[in-house]
């Protein structure tokens, strides 16, 4: 492949202009050229269950719904791309099992070294996506993550005679205009259930540190996002399969991606 030139956006540029700057540069190659170019790889991460033509169809099709991906950097999109892949999730489409947000980033590699900001595209898992994961297992029976509302009757506490962990939650109504305070996830593993509770301003906590940049699924699927981040809290003390693993890691971070390496995981810590 043609060696590559990288450009920075100032604050000033569109994504257009950036857009179009990319695909000008001498042997640089657009946004969907480059994702077909790794098809072969991709193929190789996906599991059974999902077509290599399917995956691709719908990973196009959201490439070309969306500008702003065509302006991130080709290793964070293929590198998003492929966490897809590997994980067994469609990008994009009606069922929100995974998303491609962009973002931008301080990359210290621009302007020989002297770094400059630039467009990632960054994972996101939704809510319906990290269910399914967890479900893989075969060890894990129902699911979900329920909102708490305000002015719901919800306590903790545990049962001082028999030890174990009592939750009690009343909904006030079952009207969705009310403003979400919280959010328990639940889990059946083998005849016992594990829950975790995380008030609001711990979720939007968790969404600073990761995607939260005003675009993408924190906005079109808010509630969504808050169940998500509630049952992903609540993945490490679910058994583990390789691709929930790996959904805890990369979910919300930027990814780096080789050609011929299925993918670099570049994530820091994955929060408990």
């Amino acid at each position: 492949m043609a060696a590559r030139k990288t450009t920075t956006a100032v604050a000033g540029d569109t994504l257009a202009a950036v857009i179009g700057n990319k695909q000008a540069e001498t042997g640089r190659a657009s946004a969907l050229d480059l994702l077909r170019s790794e098809e072969a790889e991709f193929g190789k991460a996906l599991p059974a269950h999902l077509s290599l033509e399917k995956f691709m169809g719908a990973a196009v099709a959201e490439l070309r719904n969306n500008p702003e991906l065509q302006a991130c950097s080709g290793p964070s999109l293929l590198g998003a791309v492929l966490v897809a892949a590997r994980l067994g999730l469609e990008v994009g489409g009606p069922m929100g099992l995974f998303y491609l947000s962009a973002r931008r980033e301080h990359n210290k590699a621009l302007n020989e070294g002297k770094g400059g900001q630039e467009w990632q595209a960054v994972p996101i898992i939704g809510y319906k996506g990290l269910l399914e994961l967890a479900g893989r297992s075969g060890r894990v029976g129902a699911v979900g993550a329920e909102l708490i509302r305000d002015g719901d009757t919800f306590r903790q506490g545990y049962d001082s005679r028999g030890g174990g962990k009592v939750t009690v939650w009343e909904p006030a109504d079952y009207l969705e205009t009310r403003e979400v305070v919280g959010v328990l996830a639940w889990a059946e593993v083998g005849s016992g259930r594990q829950e975790r509770y995380l008030p609001i301003e711990k979720v939007l906590e968790r969404r600073a540190r990761g995607a939260g940049d005003g675009k993408g699924p924190w906005v079109t699927d808010y509630e969504a996002m808050v169940r998500k981040t509630g049952f992903r809290a609540l993945t490490g003390d679910l058994p583990q399969s390789a691709a929930l693993a790996l959904a805890r890691v990369a979910d919300e971070q930027v990814q780096t991606y080789a050609p011929g390496s299925l993918v670099d995981i570049s994530a820091g810590e994955v929060e408990s």
